[in-house]
C-alpha cells in the first residue's frame, strides 16, 4: 500500500539500484525456470493460487507505531500446491497488487518476487521431504516441537534485538546481547514447555498426519520471507531502515503461527480429498494418489 512502504512487499525508492537490477535478473531466472513445460492441467491450479496470494495481501492491519502493515503471505501454501511454478504465481500476484492497489512497487517487483518465491520453493521441497515420515507419531511430535521451539526463540530474539537496537543501534553488541537474552535458561524452559504441550495437544486432537509437516513448513516459509526481506532492506536499503526492519519482523511473528496452522489443516484436507494437488508430490506419486482416490 502507498504510505505503508515497509511491509513485506518493498516499495519504490527504498532500495539501491544494484539490488533492484539484481532482483530483476534473479526473478527472471526463477520465472523462466517455472515456465518450462507448464502443462494445461496446471494452469487452473496456478491461477487459483495466484488469486489466493493476491487477495491475502489486501486484508492487512496497519501498525500505528511505524510505516508498515501486517497481512497474510500464503507463499508457503502456494509453494506446497503449485511446487516449482511458485515464482510464476508470485510474479503475477505482485504485479496485480502493484498495478491495481499500489501495494509494493514497480521497480522492486524483482526483489519482492525473490523474497516471496524463494521461500515458496523451499516450502515445496521441505513438505515433500517431511511428509514421508508423517505417519510416524514420534516424527510428527518432533516436527511440532521443532516448530514451536524455533518460533519462540525467533520471537524472543527479534523483540530483544528491536529493543536493544533502539538505544545502541544495530551493531555487534546488539546482535550478541539479543542472542544472550534468547538463550537464557528461563526462555529455553518456557520454549520447551510450550513445544512439549503443543506436541501433546497435536497427538490428542487427532489431526491429519500431514498437519505437523504443514505447521513447520508454513511457519518456516514466513520466517524465511522475513529474513530475506530484512536482508534486502538492511544491505540494499537507500537509507538506514534497521528500526523499521526489526519492527516488521516482530509484528509478523504471529502471522507465522497463523500460516503454519492454515497450511497444516490445508495439507491434511487435501491429502484426504485431492492428494494430487500437493505440489510436494512427484508426478508419479500424484498419479498413484489420484488413481487410489
Amino acid at each position: 500500500m502507498i504510505g505503508l512502504p515497509f511491509a513485506v512487499h518493498i516499495s519504490d525508492g527504498v532500495l539501491t539500484w544494484p539490488w533492484l537490477a539484481g532482483g530483476f535478473v534473479l526473478a527472471g531466472l526463477l520465472v523462466a525456470a517455472a515456465m518450462v513445460r507448464v502443462r494445461d492441467e496446471e494452469i487452473p491450479r496456478i491461477a487459483l493460487m495466484t488469486a489466493a496470494f493476491f487477495v491475502a495481501s489486501l486484508i492487512h492491519v496497519p501498525i500505528p507505531i511505524g510505516p508498515t502493515s501486517v497481512h497474510l503471505l500464503l507463499n508457503g501454501l502456494l509453494g506446497v500446491i503449485v511446487g516449482r511454478r511458485a515464482p510464476l504465481a508470485v510474479l503475477l500476484g505482485l504485479t496485480l497488487q502493484a498495478v491495481l492497489f499500489g501495494h509494493g512497487g514497480f521497480t522492486t517487483i524483482g526483489v519482492n518476487t525473490c523474497v516471496m518465491a524463494l521461500p515458496a520453493l523451499g516450502a515445496a521441497w521441505l513438505f515433500g521431504t517431511l511428509r514421508v515420515g508423517s505417519h510416524n507419531s514420534w516424527f510428527r511430535a518432533a516436527l511440532v516441537v521443532v516448530s514451536i521451539l524455533v518460533w519462540t526463540l525467533c520471537l524472543v530474539y527479534s523483540i530483544a534485538l528491536f529493543w536493544l537496537s533502539r538505544s545502541t543501534g544495530l551493531n555487534d553488541i546488539a546482535w550478541g546481547s539479543a542472542a544472550v537474552v534468547a538463550f537464557q535458561p528461563a526462555v529455553l524452559l518456557i520454549a520447551a514447555i510450550l513445544a512439549t504441550t503443543a506436541a501433546w495437544m497435536e497427538s490428542r486432537l487427532g489431526h491429519a498426519s500431514e498437519f505437523p509437516a504443514g505447521l513447520l513448513v508454513g511457519m518456516t516459509a514466513v520466517l524465511a520471507t522475513l529474513v530475506l526481506n530484512a536482508a534486502a532492506l538492511l544491505w540494499g536499503g537507500a537509507e538506514d531502515w534497521h528500526t523499521i526492519v526489526l519492527l516488521v519482523f516482530v509484528v509478523h511473528m504471529p502471522i507465522a503461527v497463523v500460516e503454519g496452522v492454515i497450511l497444516g489443516f490445508a495439507v491434511g484436507f487435501l491429502a484426504r480429498v485431492k492428494p494430487e494437488m500437493l505440489g510436494g508430490l512427484s508426478d508419479d506419486d500424484a498419479l498413484r494418489a489420484a488413481t487410489v482416490r
